[in-house]
């Protein structure tokens, strides 16, 4: 029996080979997941159709498979007419079958110990590391934050797992990665908004000491709820109050061959939380804001943040954004222009928290927590003046929690 990559919805016609969760000689039952693969939305399990013995994995973990084609073959197998109703606890490996002519995944060392999903490595470097049977919890990257680069695999265990920042001296050396995956969208994405929305940016300053002050006090209740409380959940329910008052920055302006035919503006409130991972800056969406409480409200952006590290985002989590929000202060930075998350017309980004001296209402010098922030906006479809407006009212409500909670009066908050 053959397992072909089945359609995976969404216009995506083939994945990125991420994990095999299976190798020749194991028995699988119908139903059971085989494979782990990430596609430019997200990554998606897959299971088998039918009960049998691995014979043969035809991709090798790392490699581009396309939608149809066969992706595991396995021996003695038949389709169940319904799932089985006990399972060996502890099966037994069979060698595969003479009649298999490709060669299976290399196997020399345990599989599991080179996925530490930590470490961040690009998929080219977690398949040299397999092949070579490094542990890459063992290296010190010499990349971007740690990132374990193709020469850092030639550190070796008497280095203790902390090599050299630099190649071999005199050396230079490259790595070319194919351009694969949430990397792909990415560069996808980002060229199709630069070359389409017309592209200005409003900056603000923002007072978020009382703010910061009122977050502290809720986080043992929180802790309590079982969350965490973040300045996230206020920026979101913030947002979307000054979005129902200026329509135009929720909007999506619809075109027929280049040529702007509707602007649809939307009724509903679904926002975009940009999240750092090991693959990129990934963007799923928490739907609904404008009805949840604050609490629930954290919670989701818990969740769906954790989700997207883990790298669990199904491609329903990526749809029907609305406006997004993208938040790079915990890394640092004073100020950024953040690139629309098209065919949305809006961006905003949250940034640092810095303590500065500023000049109160009474002409006195005091010490506060400031905050820039800055929207990024399709000229196209929102006026200068409508921005400024939109942020000087997320502004006021961010820097008077008693004037947001007015405002989300009658929430479950």
């Amino acid at each position: 029996m053959e397992l072909k990559l089945p359609d995976l919805g969404e216009g995506v016609i083939e994945g990125e080979i991420v994990k095999w969760l299976v190798k020749p000689g194991d028995k699988i039952t119908e139903d059971q997941v085989v494979l782990e693969i990430m596609t430019d939305k997200a990554t998606v399990e897959i299971p088998t159709k039918f009960s049998g013995t691995v014979g043969e994995l035809c991709f090798k973990e790392g490699e581009i498979a396309k939608v149809g084609q066969v992706i595991l073959r396995a021996e003695g197998a038949a389709p169940s007419a319904k799932k089985p109703t006990e399972t060996t606890a502890a099966p037994s490996p069979a060698k595969p079958q003479p009649a298999v002519t490709k060669a299976p995944a290399p196997a020399a060392a345990p599989i599991a110990s080179f996925q530490n999903r930590d470490v961040q490595a690009s998929p080219a470097v977690r398949k040299a590391a397999r092949e070579k049977g490094v542990d890459l919890s063992t290296i010190r990257g010499s990349g971007p934050h740690g990132r374990v680069l193709m020469e850092d695999l030639s550190q070796t265990p008497s280095m203790g797992g902390r090599g050299f920042s630099r190649g071999q001296r005199g050396v230079r050396t490259e790595e070319r990665v194919p351009v694969r995956g949430v990397r792909r969208k990415i560069v996808e994405k980002m060229a199709q908004s630069k070359r389409t929305a017309a592209h200005f940016t409003y900056v603000e300053e923002c007072d978020v000491t009382e703010l910061a002050e009122f977050r502290l006090k809720l986080k043992p209740m929180a802790e309590k709820m079982g969350t965490k409380i973040t300045f996230m959940p206020f920026l979101a329910k913030a947002a979307v109050i000054a979005l129902k008052e200026f329509p135009e920055l929720n909007a999506t302006l619809l075109e027929d061959n280049g040529t702007p035919t509707e602007i649809v503006y939307k009724k509903y409130y679904n926002i975009g939380i940009a999240v750092d991972t090991e693959d990129g800056l990934t963007v799923p969406v928490v739907k609904d804001v404008d009805c949840k409480g604050v609490w629930e409200l954290s919670r989701d952006i818990v969740e769906i943040s954790q989700k997207a590290r883990d790298r669990k985002l199904q491609p329903a989590d990526f749809q029907e954004g609305t406006f997004t929000i993208t938040n790079a202060g915990n890394i640092g930075g004073l100020l950024a222009t953040p690139v629309i998350n098209y065919p949305e017309v809006a961006i905003m980004g949250v940034h640092q928290i810095k303590k500065r001296p500023v000049v109160d209402k009474n002409n006195q010098i005091v010490i506060r927590d400031i905050m820039y922030l800055s929207l990024s906006l399709d000229h196209r479809v929102v006026d200068g003046a409508v921005a400024a407006r939109f942020m000087n009212r997320v502004v006021g409500l961010i820097q008077d929690p008693k004037v947001l909670l007015m405002e989300l009066m009658g929430e479950d908050f």
